[in-house]
């Protein structure tokens, strides 16, 4: 794996202490790009705010990646340095000494360096495992339990009660937000802290080395060997907390006791992202945090194996200027820069969303150490996979069952049962596996699904793993025609992350004549997986096990029409020469539904054409014609069976009982508020069984519009009750289908649809 940089560097070897030939490589940087030598004594400098290191041995069978581990960075005299420790897995050790590369450069007054370590956090956690003053809830299960401690319910509702869900029981809930931003609990006011204000004066006699000619390439005007520090001081703030007071240490005492660790893996191969945090003014006082304040980019890296990081920006702490000077608040010295907050976000491309971020690290000085918890449930790691499918995924909802390597359209075959998941031959899918998200029985496809899966295998050695291209077919079921997939799909580089409007290097198409089956006419794509082990490329780690995004709208269209059906996807992987790699198959079956449930429901009205309608829905009946038939058509169908359910309700304003029959059903009652007709759903739509429900279709045995004919009883009323002289009569009618790309709720909807009809008493 790749080692991300930031800034200037001096890399040398260290040692070498392998059989094996080593070099190392420098992607994405202004200067020093290329390949290195692993001879010891050799060295290169590197400029560039963002670039790459990857070390690489020769086993015998061309050059691979080493496995690579960081040593966390130290000062020594006036420069920073750190190792990088290699295995290039040649031999029985680990113990990574196979190649070290050191890295250094000057310490200068205005760089910082953080390091530390990444946990992914889970269990039954409610606060941040590695905060403390402040404790932080940063996800939104740890804010729904901790709404159930009325201490802390108690607290949140003060200081957030703008983040308090609606606890509402819902069918199916909505898919949670994007992130969630973290609810601190600063009960120590650190916010409110005075910041460290350090004071420098360049040192007698000493160059300003920015203007300096010859000297070496790596010195800077803000050296901090150029430097005397004349004082480090707590600047003063007028806000500055008071001692806690008894409710509040109540409060943590009460929190200590719901603390709990609950580390689980190692953040390996995490892309951090690193934001400068201006406090508000209402922070800067003793409010709330809010994460609304200014922010800057400072930067990416990214963790290694045992999830251990080093991150390096520049924050202009230099006189005259004063870049942070809107983060200082009343009775601070305004000719003075402070050190700077930070927050760390997990941010993904393709699609841009931001999975984490954390509250604020105040007062970070040059150098750091912030040991890092991310929560599991929403920081996805991906990893090398050991003897996985070459479809091993569907957005979340993990593909059991052996890899169809023979490309077999028999039953048995194409069933994929496993991680109570059933990925069943007719194409439909019930999920059943908390990892979804999600469950749902006898679902379709539809959208665009990201699919995932194993091309390159960490159980075998890296010169057995064979893919270089792989290419990805479609066929409707019953025809004989395979059409390629031409899709264009990108994949980020990290060295290219924070390029303007940048979302991602070409994977495919490419038409590569390499031989073979690969002769210039095939679309195919690049096996990123392999390129990311083998070739060392600075792919992006998150997201890499993800090889397309089969839009399936473009597939199940006949003749102009979108015609849902049972589809078969293939994917076959070949090598550097067009050879196909064999076993390199895989094949399964899905049921596409793109076109939507078929839904409608009309406007009410009456068959007597002498009831005068006086328009905008407004009917005037007499006596005699209260009891007149009212009319209407609905429908909620789905010819293929994926409608999951649906409700027909009839309101009736004033809330008053009234007496109707109707040719869906005999008698009934409107009691005070509403009624609702008969429903429909399908109890018996289970895994394996998956008889579907075609909704109107089949409860009222019509395709298309069911028309309803609703009356008052002889013996009742009629539409406006004595004593009343005006109602209103609403019908709302809902639907939800069974349709997944993944990672929806499995049960798209509801469908809605409302229409009233007003009358109005002509002779009272």
């Amino acid at each position: 794996m790749i080692i991300s940089m930031q800034g200037n560097w001096h890399v040398a070897v260290k040692s070498k202490s392998a059989a094996f030939p080593q070099r190392f490589i420098v992607q994405g940087a202004s200067t020093g790009n290329g390949i290195h030598s692993g001879t010891p004594g050799t060295s290169v400098h590197v400029t560039g705010s963002q670039w790459s290191i990857a070390i690489q041995s020769d086993p015998g069978t061309g050059w691979q990646s080493s496995a690579t581990k960081l040593k966390f960075p130290h000062k020594t005299l006036g420069n920073y340095e750190f190792d990088i420790l290699s295995d290039d897995g040649g031999g029985s050790d680990t113990d990574f000494n196979d190649l070290i590369l050191t890295c250094s450069a000057p310490a200068n007054i205005n760089d910082f360096i953080l390091y530390g370590n990444v946990t992914l956090y889970g269990g039954t956690c409610i606060f941040n495992p590695c905060r403390r003053f402040p404790y932080v809830i940063d996800t939104y299960p740890g804010l729904v339990k901790a709404l159930r401690n009325p201490l802390l319910s108690d607290w949140i509702k003060k200081h957030y009660a703008d983040r308090i869900p609606p606890f509402k029981v819902k069918p199916n809930p909505p898919d949670p937000p994007p992130y969630f931003k973290p609810i601190v609990f600063d009960l120590s006011s650190e916010a409110m802290q005075p910041k460290t204000s350090l004071a420098y004066v360049r040192k007698a006699g000493m160059p300003n080395t920015a203007e300096a000619k010859g000297v070496h390439e790596s010195a800077s005007s803000l050296a901090a060997t150029e430097f005397t520090m004349l004082r480090s001081a707590q600047v003063k703030s007028t806000a500055q907390a008071a001692a806690l007071s008894a409710d509040k240490i109540e409060l943590l005492q009460n929190i200590d006791r719901l603390f709990a660790p609950c580390f689980t893996d190692a953040g390996s191969n995490l892309t951090l992202t690193f934001e400068e945090y201006d406090r508000t003014a209402g922070e800067l006082s003793g409010g709330a945090y809010t994460g609304t304040g200014n922010r800057r980019l400072l930067g990416d890296t990214v963790t290694d194996m045992n999830g251990n990081y080093i991150f390096r920006f520049t924050f202009d702490m230099s006189f005259p200027g004063l870049e942070d000077a809107s983060d200082i608040t009343t009775g601070e010295d305004v000719n003075v820069v402070m050190y700077p907050d930070v927050i760390v976000k997990i941010v993904e491309y393709s699609p841009f969303r931001v999975r984490y971020e954390s509250a604020p690290y105040y007062n970070i000085p040059n150098l750091k150490r912030i040991d890092l918890c991310l929560p599991e449930s929403t920081v996805q790691v991906s990893s090398a996979c050991f003897n996985g499918n070459l479809i091993g995924s569907l957005g979340n909802v993990f593909l059991g069952g052996n890899q169809n390597t023979s490309a077999s359209l028999l039953d048995p075959d194409l069933a994929r049962y496993n991680y109570s998941n059933y990925l069943e031959p007719s194409g439909k899918i019930s999920v059943g596996s908390t990892l979804a998200g999600f469950t749902v029985e006898c679902a379709a496809w539809g959208g665009t699904i990201d699919m995932r899966g194993c091309m390159f295998d960490a159980a075998i050695k890296k010169s057995d793993n064979k893919i270089k291209w792989y290419t990805i077919r479609v066929n409707r079921a019953g025809t004989s025609g395979w059409d390629y997939v031409t899709q264009n799909y990108k994949h980020p580089k990290f060295s290219k992350r924070n390029l303007p409007n940048y979302i991602g290097d070409d994977v495919g198409p490419f038409y590569p004549n390499v031989g073979g089956a690969l002769n210039g006419d095939v679309p195919s794509y690049i096996n990123i997986q392999s390129e990311i082990f083998i070739n060392s490329v600075d792919w992006e780690f998150s997201n890499f096990d993800r090889y397309m995004q089969l839009n399936t709208a473009l597939y199940d269209v006949i003749a102009g029409v979108r015609t849902p059906g049972r589809f078969f996807v293939r994917v076959d992987g070949y090598d550097a020469a067009g050879v196909y790699v064999p076993g390199a198959t895989d094949l399964i079956a899905l049921f596409i539904q793109n076109n939507g449930l078929q839904f409608q429901l009309t406007a009410p009205g009456f068959t007597d054409p002498l009831i005068v309608d006086a328009g905008c829905g407004l009917y005037r009946l007499t006596d005699a014609q209260m009891k007149t038939p009212l009319t209407f058509s609905f429908e909620a169908s789905d010819p293929d069976g994926f409608v999951d359910s649906y409700s027909l309700t009839m309101y009736r304003c004033p809330g008053t009982s009234i007496d109707l029959n109707s040719n869906m059903e005999a008698n009934f009652t409107i009691p005070a508020g509403s009624h609702t007709f008969p429903e429909g759903s399908s109890p018996s739509n289970t895994h394996h069984l998956c008889p579907g429900f075609k909704g109107t279709q089949d409860t009222h045995s019509t395709a298309g519009l069911f028309t309803v004919v609703i009356q008052p009883t002889a013996a009742g009323d009629g539409w406006i009750k004595p004593g009343e002289y005006f109602t209103i009569y609403s019908l709302t009618l809902t639907a939800a289908e069974r349709v997944t790309n993944g990672y929806n709720a499995g049960i798209y909807g509801p469908y809605y649809s409302s229409v009233q009809i007003l009358m109005e008493r002509l002779n009272p």
